[in-house]
């Protein structure tokens, strides 16, 4: 790392990088234009007036934030008032126990910003025109858009104007001449098409603040620029390095000190590798290069996952993860390209020339450069089991058969699946109340549309539902079929008398299903049946239903930042997993709290082969602990890579790691002051665990810690 950079790098980890943004006085009569006007006219002028600053080692420009004065980057909700007062309502809050408002993730096609620039979009919008003639809501939507645009220009040519001003002032003639270049820079993007290496990566420095999430897939898109400026001399390995080290510390000093997601990996995050259009490996010295350079900068953000495919050569993987057992701000996961590939192509109905292109944000979730996610709901897909146990009683003690009680279950679990979607449809209409023009600008479909993003006007839409407790409801069929079914060890109707009585005076039927149980995450035959039967019945809900917006449905499991597991679970009665009334629910694909007893090979295949129909190709997480002594051993280390391999050649979709002893998490959480540097991996997001809420910790903790001999 140069000098430049790891000044650039403290200055990020010591204070607030970003500007403090300059309060603007508008117009009142802006309020009687059409909403996307009054919104595109008031971004142009708040743009125009934020000081431009440019610092001594900056080689880049266009540092910006927006005051929540006008509506702006519909990631952080920018300016979205109406979403506040439906998050207020309903964000994180269980709603009859079975669904909570969570976020969502969009990412700006800034592959196809660099290729076109601002004044391509310019003349989509006039092309747009032509197609919405009479349609004045549309045409005032577009003219939003113009207006924005319009503000984006004056803000690169005043980043243009400080640079010379700068120049003029300076008497070291190499940082004239880099002030003069960075000038000539803001004059090309990103108005206007990339040219070079440089430019790409100063396009997507200027225009991250107008969608600050994931930066999609830069490997791909910056490649032909740097293959080309490598070949005729005008770019180095490591001045490539330096800039995107620039653009890391950029996108870590977006979220301020003051937030409380200031330590967390998941508010950027990116891929590299995967498959090129021609279903080859789109591994190459820059993605090496990006990853190089990220982990010599000691930031939280941005993080990356390794896309992996079968046709990802073992060197790649061995890389990725080696990288990821030294990195201490564990910045690193891994997604399996080939059953999420297979699931856009059969659920989402996707051509491969789209789903090819997936890219990863937020924590672990797929999406689609220029796309949206338009999920956001949480549900609690163990509530269905205590329906049926409860409000099917009768139905339930008169069944003579597994067969006969399933078919009921099903009923519920259908039931209950047919409310969280009408949760989520009735949150989208919610967000839908706010209109957004500068992100929906850098996503596709808006401008063609001429609409929101917020209202359906995105082309590359994903819908997933997160379900917690898939695994206590997979162990709880797995308890009743076992138990009441085929080994007759009791009867249904002392099994709901126990759950009634929270396992209280039931203590011996408890201890023998906690001993004897078959629970999921063994990869025997009776519980990874029991995974696919119910994953197949997720599938079979969800054929051919769509959305709100008309997109089709998939489900996930991870809980992001916040403990939904434990929110669901504090208002959910005992189930016969063996879980205890209120206890938190399980999330992710794996297993927890001791019951994968059966060693860290079962435990990775019996996920890998959970679902057949790849209807959990959402937002979906596979925590794995392992003992330090495993990533530290270079034999059981390699031993690891083979293991890891060897899942996603099964049909793994993703996998995150933690090599944290437990007894340090355990001390850690008893002496917080001692432990402040300790990092972990989470739900898909990294942070340090002494500030995770004590749900999230005690999740963490219980983790079956696995090891490689």
């Amino acid at each position: 790392m140069t000098a430049r950079i790891e000044r650039l790098v403290n200055e990020a980890i010591t204070r607030d990088i970003q500007p403090q943004p300059v309060a603007v006085t508008y117009d009142e009569f802006d309020e009687k234009l059409a909403e996307p006007m009054r919104i595109g006219k008031r971004l142009a002028e708040y743009m125009d007036a934020q000081p431009v600053v440019i610092g001594p080692d900056n080689d880049l420009v266009g540092l910006l934030v927006f005051d929540g004065s006008v509506e702006s980057d519909i990631f952080p909700r920018t300016g979205h008032r109406k979403w506040w007062e439906a998050g207020a309502r309903y964000y994180t809050k269980p709603q009859d126990n079975l669904c909570l408002m969570e976020w969502q993730h969009s990412n700006a096609n800034f592959a196809r910003l660099i290729r076109v620039g601002f004044n391509g979009l310019r003349r989509e919008i006039e092309a747009s025109r032509k197609r919405w003639l009479g349609h004045r809501e549309r045409l005032e939507y577009l003219a939003g858009m113009e207006m924005a645009i319009r503000g984006i220009e004056r803000r690169a040519y005043n980043c243009a104007c400080e640079c010379r001003r700068q120049a003029a002032a300076c008497g070291d003639p190499v940082r004239k001449a880099r002030l003069l270049q960075m000038a000539a820079n803001c004059m090309q993007v990103p108005m206007n098409p990339a040219r070079t290496f440089e430019e790409a990566v100063q396009c997507l420095y200027f225009s991250f603040d107008f969608l600050a999430d994931s930066i999609g897939r830069p490997d791909q898109y910056l490649w032909p620029f740097y293959q080309a400026d490598l070949a005729n001399g005008t770019l180095t390995r490591d001045r490539a390095r330096e800039l995107l080290q620039e653009l890391w510390v950029r996108i870590h000093g977006y979220t301020r000190h003051s937030s409380g997601n200031y330590d967390k990996g998941g508010e950027s995050h990116f891929a590299v590798g995967g498959y090129t259009i021609d279903r080859e490996c789109a591994w190459n010295d820059l993605s090496r290069l990006i990853v190089e350079s990220m982990m010599e900068c000691d930031l939280y953000r941005p993080q990356v996952s390794l896309r992996w495919n079968l046709k990802t050569p073992r060197e790649v993987l061995r890389f990725m993860m080696d990288c990821e057992r030294n990195d201490k701000n564990k910045r690193i996961a891994f997604a399996n390209d080939e059953p999420r590939i297979a699931a856009m192509l059969k659920i989402n109905k996707l051509p491969w020339e789209v789903a090819y292109d997936y890219i990863m944000v937020g924590c672990n979730e797929p999406a689609f450069q220029g796309g949206i996610s338009l999920g956001g709901c949480d549900g609690n897909v163990l509530r269905s089991i205590v329906n049926t146990l409860n409000d099917r009683r009768a139905d339930v003690l008169a069944c003579r058969s597994w067969d006969d009680f399933y078919a009921i279950y099903e009923e519920e679990l259908f039931r209950d699946l047919e409310t969280m979607v009408d949760w989520s449809n009735r949150f989208n209409m919610l967000r839908s109340r706010d209109c957004n023009v500068l992100s929906s600008l850098l996503l596709d479909g808006c401008i063609e549309r001429a609409e929101s993003a917020t209202r359906g006007g995105a082309s590359l839409a994903r819908t997933c539902i997160s379900l917690m407790g898939g695994t206590n409801t997979i162990d709880s069929l797995c308890i009743i079929r076992q138990f009441i079914f085929e080994e007759q060890r009791c009867t249904m109707r002392q099994l709901v008398e126990a759950l009634d009585a929270d396992w209280q005076g039931h203590e011996s039927l408890r201890a023998e299903i906690l001993r004897d149980g078959r629970f999921y995450g063994n990869n025997d035959d009776f519980s990874n049946q029991m995974a696919r039967k119910f994953h197949t019945s997720l599938y079979n809900f969800a054929a051919d239903r769509t959305d709100i917006w008309g997109f089709p449905l998939s489900f996930g499991n991870l809980t992001g930042y916040n403990p939904h597991f434990a929110s669901f679970g504090a208002l959910t009665q005992a189930t016969p997993d063996g879980r205890v009334a209120g206890a938190a629910l399980l999330f992710g694909s794996g297993q927890s709290d001791g019951k994968d007893h059966d060693g860290i090979t079962s435990h990775l295949l019996a996920v890998a082969h959970m679902d057949p129909t790849g209807i959990m190709c959402g937002n979906t997480i596979m925590n794995l602990s392992v003992d330090e002594p495993t990533v530290r051993n270079d034999a059981s280390f390699e031993k690891l890579v083979t293991l890891i391999e060897t899942y996603f050649r099964e049909g793994g979709l993703h996998v995150q790691l933690n090599h944290v002893a437990k007894e340090d998490l355990i001390a850690a959480k008893q002496n917080p002051h001692a432990y402040k540097s300790l990092r972990v991996r989470v739900s898909g997001f990294s942070a340090y665990f002494t500030g995770l809420r004590e749900q999230i910790q005690d999740n963490v903790i219980a983790r079956t810690v696995e090891k490689v001999k």
